[in-house]
């Protein structure tokens, strides 16, 4: 344990040195990467400017015209947990950035996390127990 957490301190301190996952100085929503992509197709995707949606103080951008109008009309079902940012740092009550190729669906909600396959394959291995930690961090952040 005392090394997944000494792991996951060492991702966080890189992750404070890159720019923020969950929206980018122009406001794109994390790094640009489709989140019905994750739902639709199982995998990380790239969207396009040309298909971009203003929602919740970022811009979301989608691979094509079926995902921007699928986000539009239900985003909620959609959007990452935590606005983004690292599920796996929102456990521990760090807000940091997370990787978009980094991510995980449980019980129908995106999380992304920071790191490599190892710390999303620790993360998962006590989802349960991370997302308690988390939404609660989460709810008593006043400025999600």
């Amino acid at each position: 344990m005392k090394t997944a957490v000494a792991r996951w301190v060492g991702l966080l301190i890189v992750a404070f040195s890159l720019q923020a996952a969950n929206a980018d100085s122009t406001h794109v929503a994390i790094q640009g990467y489709d989140v019905v992509a994750y739902f639709t197709e199982g995998k990380a995707v790239k969207g396009s400017s040309s298909y971009e949606v203003p929602f919740d103080d970022s811009n979301w951008q989608f691979a094509n015209q079926s995902h921007k109008e699928m986000f539009t009309a239900d985003p909620d079902r959609y959007m990452p947990q935590y606005g983004g940012m690292c599920a796996g740092g929102m456990a521990m009550g760090i807000s940091a950035p997370a990787n978009p190729e980094n991510w995980v669906i449980v019980d129908g909600k995106l999380y992304i996390i920071a790191g490599s396959s190892a710390e999303r394959a620790y993360w998962m291995a006590h989802a349960a127990e991370n997302i308690e930690a988390a939404d609660k961090f989460w709810t008593k952040r006043a400025y999600k």
